[in-house]
């Protein structure tokens, strides 16, 4: 379980991948917002990062609530002496 989180989570965060492989008209999550934060010419729209990083968020924020018990019940049952 513990692999499949880390994996999930790597796979989620690709950027530097996703950098060279990706042509400009498509992009992953973490390009988009990379695309708000780095704009020339312009100000940085602040709100809108942080919005974004929200919602970029919310997918890990949900399968983390959906394998938390899964999660605990293996640390714990490896802590069990007997």
């Amino acid at each position: 379980m513990a692999s499949g989180v880390y994996a999930f989570l790597q796979a989620w965060n690709e950027f530097t991948l996703a950098t060279v492989v990706m042509s400009p008209s498509n992009k992953t999550l973490p390009l988009w917002l990379r695309g708000l934060a780095v704009q020339t010419n312009q100000a940085t729209d602040w709100p809108a990062v942080m919005a974004g990083a929200v919602l970029v968020a919310i997918p890990v924020v949900v399968f983390f609530m959906l394998v938390q018990g899964r999660m605990t019940s293996g640390l714990v049952s490896g802590a069990v002496k007997g």
